[in-house]
């Protein structure tokens, strides 16, 4: 009798011990199958990527004298107040196949170096730049759209700063068709210090013709020493076809910095051109900089030379003031643009 007992509390022993197993055992099953559960819309590969927009402006305002002794008696002095803003955003989207995103920017029509909203005038908007990119893998990415020629992109910024009266950029040889940047394609592969990109591009178009151009650049960029070169070609359909190959360099490092470019090519006019500009920068504090830059045409009639001068006071990255000023000497006299000057106080405000 006590041996019956014996076993029968065994087996209930036995059957409580396989039901907490089991029941562990279901437990288990279900946290597996709920790591294992996959959302439509929150987890699936491409469903719902992650998006960023990010927005930018700017607004430019300066006051300045200019001597222009190319302009008829009376009309070679110059003093004004003129004003430009911009307002860009770039959206990028990460998707199963790379990112994917668009840069849009918008700013007055008046927004060149040499002009900008004056006499209170209203100023018409334009796009500055409408462009879509795939960056397709880490180092390679194809873009399309409006943008800026290579030949005017450095991989070290060659040239002086300037927002109405000095700017070094001579001899960057931007043969395009108009002021607007050209609509194209480009192909750019970076990988640590060594880059490539190539580029073609509606060039021109009269009488229902088209004529294409194409640009294409190496680079190598260090933390402070950045080399370039690179070559273009822009058809007309109706003249010369104008082709440059050009290069830089730049070195910056603590408070010091510089930089030089030569190019050499013919414009669509026919007319052979050997561009240069060097430039230095100085930094007087965390806050202020001095810059100081010269262009000239070493091939062009008059041997067109420019000399600039700057100074700005940033205290913080938002907020800009300082002084530019240009002096103008050329082989060819006053009628070519020998003398001619110009000096002004200028401000940017930034977001």
């Amino acid at each position: 009798m006590n041996a019956m007992k014996i076993a029968l509390l065994g087996t209930a022993a036995l059957v409580a011990v396989s039901v907490s197993a089991r029941a562990e055992s279901l437990e288990a099953l279900k946290a597996s199958m709920n790591d294992l559960t996959i959302g439509a819309v929150a987890d699936a590969p491409a469903a719902a990527p992650a998006t960023s927009v990010v927005w930018g402006g700017r607004v430019r305002a300066g006051v300045g004298t200019r001597y222009d002794s190319t302009a008829l008696p009376g009309a070679q002095y110059a003093t004004d107040i003129r004003a430009v803003g911009r307002i860009d955003v770039t959206g990028k989207t990460q998707t199963a196949v790379g990112e994917v995103g668009v840069q849009i920017a918008l700013q007055g029509a008046a927004g060149s170096n040499t002009a900008g909203i004056a006499n209170s005038s209203n100023s018409s908007v334009r796009t500055d730049g409408v462009t879509g990119y795939w960056k397709m893998t880490p180092t390679t990415t194809f873009s399309a759209g409006q943008m800026g020629c290579l030949c005017t992109n450095y991989s070290w910024d060659a040239n002086t700063g300037g927002n109405y009266f000095w700017s070094s950029s001579a001899s960057i040889l931007n043969f395009k068709s108009s002021p607007d940047d050209p609509v194209g394609f480009r192909l750019a592969y970076a990988d640590g210090p060594i880059g490539f990109a190539a580029q073609v591009y509606d060039g021109a178009n009269a009488n229902n013709n088209s004529a294409f151009g194409a640009n294409a650049k190496i680079s190598y960029k260090m933390d402070a020493f950045g080399i370039d070169m690179g070559g273009s070609f822009n058809g007309q359909p109706a003249a010369a076809a104008a082709w440059s190959v050009y290069g830089g360099l730049g070195y910056s490092a603590g408070m010091f910095g510089f930089g030089a470019s030569l190019a050499t090519g013919m414009n669509n006019a026919g007319v052979n051109v050997t561009p240069g500009s060097a430039y230095m920068k100085l930094a007087l504090s965390d806050q202020a900089n001095i810059q100081f830059g010269a262009t000239r045409e070493f091939q062009a009639a008059g041997n067109d030379t420019v000399f600039g001068a700057t100074m700005y006071y940033s205290p913080v990255k938002q907020l800009t003031f300082g002084v530019e000023g240009a002096y103008r000497s050329n082989g060819g006299g006053a009628a070519a643009g020998d003398g001619s000057y110009s000096v002004g106080l200028v401000s940017a405000f930034s977001f």
